[in-house]
């Protein structure tokens, strides 16, 4: 399927539109919460849990999946949408069949928003099938947007600056890197991968590593170049979709832990500047877990 840059520009504005709408109703919410000086009680008043009790999910997370979500469909009420919290959507499914399939997360990051950490954004991308098309991560607390393209690059725009080409890193040894990663909200089964062990082969082998608690973030910084690299498990596809393009238009590449193509939608993802790809996949990938 091939789709020309000027769709892409299109679909470009149009994710940046709406995941700014996002991003004013999640300011919005802090804003409210800090004018009431709610304590962290009041805070969490609204907070529920999504049948695991460290996963999270608060009235922001549906007010922004609202905004970003009716800003999509107002504009392409012919395309198809993935959405985390099923607001104007089934939750968790491709809402129709089309050409063009956004994959939106109003807030990645809901146990930092609650908590008062600012790392946390809006996630907004277009896919053709697998294809990547287009992805915005917008952190409006740190006042930070980067945003991709297919065919047009990365970019990396703050609050009061003109919108920068960003490139990922150039750094060629593992020892040399500054990784991140996060840990399932799922921990307590028996035989569970909790990614602790692979912590554990590479915190020797790398300068050192750090976990935002957002995948989009670590994926927006693994494209800028502040990240050499950065993989996770159990995830969905709303928490890498957008972030994984500005990967790739970066300069980057992105692979599942088996060091294939499925992960948009399998459930793992490994991203980096490519120089560290491999040595870092024979240390986290699955065929280094399954031969230990």
């Amino acid at each position: 399927m091939t789709v020309s840059p000027i769709d892409c520009h299109e679909l470009l504005t149009l994710a940046l539109e709406a995941a700014r709408a996002g991003g004013e109703v999640l300011l919005g919410a802090r804003r409210e919460l800090a004018a009431r000086a709610a304590s962290r009680r009041t805070a969490e008043a609204s907070v529920e849990t999504k049948g695991v009790r460290r996963e999270l999910v608060t009235a922001t997370d549906r007010a922004a999946e609202r905004a970003v979500v009716g800003r999509i469909l107002a504009a392409r009420p012919q395309d198809g949408v993935l959405a985390e919290e099923g607001e104007l959507t089934p939750k968790g499914e491709i809402s129709q069949d089309a050409e063009v399939l956004w994959i939106v997360d109003p807030l990645d990051g809901t146990t930092n928003f609650v908590h008062g950490l600012p790392f946390f954004s809006v996630a907004v991308a277009a896919y053709a099938g697998k294809l990547p098309l287009v992805g915005v991560v917008l952190a409006p607390d740190l006042g930070r947007t980067w945003y991709a393209a297919a065919g047009l690059g990365a970019f990396h725009q703050s609050a009061t600056d003109d919108p920068t080409p960003i490139r990922v890193s150039p750094t060629s040894e593992l020892a040399d890197a500054l990784l991140a990663t996060g840990f399932s909200y799922v921990r307590n089964e028996p035989g569970r991968d909790t990614n602790v062990g692979r912590i554990g082969m590479v915190i020797g082998e790398c300068r050192d590593l750090r976990r935002y608690g957002s995948a989009e973030i670590d994926l927006a910084l693994t494209g800028e170049g502040s990240f050499d690299a950065y993989w996770e498990l159990d995830l969905q596809a709303y928490d890498v979709a957008a972030g994984a393009v500005i990967v790739r238009e970066a300069g980057g590449r992105v692979t599942d832990l088996d060091g294939g193509d499925e992960w948009l939608f399998g459930g793992s993802i490994l991203a980096s500047n490519g120089a560290v790809h491999d040595r870092l996949l024979s240390l986290v990938g699955n065929a280094a877990q399954r031969s230990r």
